[in-house]
């Protein structure tokens, strides 16, 4: 009887110690967080759970609330294409925290291409892009035309200053970024230099239930370049 006893209170210390294991593993890492700047719902609640999924805590903010102040001490700030980008403007042109932007008309308020709609930034209808700098961290290995969408949709593009780098392009004009890239350093249009890493990433408001597996694979190894981890 002593040893069945025994027994049974080494199976529940395992479990104990088990769950408390768990547990542990389970806590977010406090030190990476990530501002979102757009809605809590919709397809930005869909993007929010998947940055979530990469281990970041999520602070969502306005389009109108969001300041340059309100950035600092996150890891990253995620623009959403769903934002009236004239209330994000160049809000955070000065700011120290990398920044990914989904929204490409705030490519312009940076000074990182032109401003005209449907010229220098816009959108287009397919399914894919085509991986223009291979080697670059952002294209995660992928190579030539890539499935971002699992049926036509809205594809976003901006047309980037000399400093950008593009990763992808739309399919028919090389010119069209889907995905483009700033290093830290580089200079804008003002001759000003970049204080974070910027990003352009296609993914349009109300397509993000539409994304690949590819189109993922690439938003997280943005999310990565950006960060500079990659």
């Amino acid at each position: 009887m002593a040893r069945v006893v025994s027994l049974m209170l080494t199976v529940l210390i395992l479990i104990s110690i088990t769950a408390c294991s768990s547990s542990t593993n389970s806590v977010p890492d406090k030190s990476k967080k990530a501002l979102f700047v757009g809605r809590e719902n919709g397809g930005d609640g869909i993007v929010i759970k998947h940055i979530k999924a990469l281990g970041y805590q999520v602070e969502v903010s306005s389009d109108k609330d969001l300041t340059a102040e309100k950035a600092v001490g996150y890891t990253f700030v995620f623009v959403s294409s769903t934002v009236n980008s004239n209330k994000v403007g160049g809000k955070l042109k000065a700011s120290p925290v990398p920044v990914i932007y989904a929204e490409s008309q705030n490519m312009g308020d940076l000074y990182l291409a032109g401003k005209e709609t449907d010229t220098d930034n816009g959108d287009f209808a397919g399914k894919s892009v085509t991986i223009k700098a291979a080697d670059h961290p952002i294209a995660a290995g992928l190579k030539g035309n890539v499935e971002v969408y699992q049926q036509e949709g809205k594809i976003g593009f901006t047309v980037p200053s000399k400093g950008g780098v593009i990763v992808a392009s739309a399919p028919d004009n090389d010119q069209k970024a889907a995905i483009c890239v700033f290093e830290k350093g580089a200079k804008n249009m003002n001759n000003e230099p970049l204080p974070a890493r910027q990003v352009y990433f296609y993914l349009v408001g109300g397509e993000e239930i539409n994304q690949t597996d590819e189109g993922w694979k690439l938003f997280n190894a943005a999310v990565q370049w950006a960060i500079g981890s990659k």
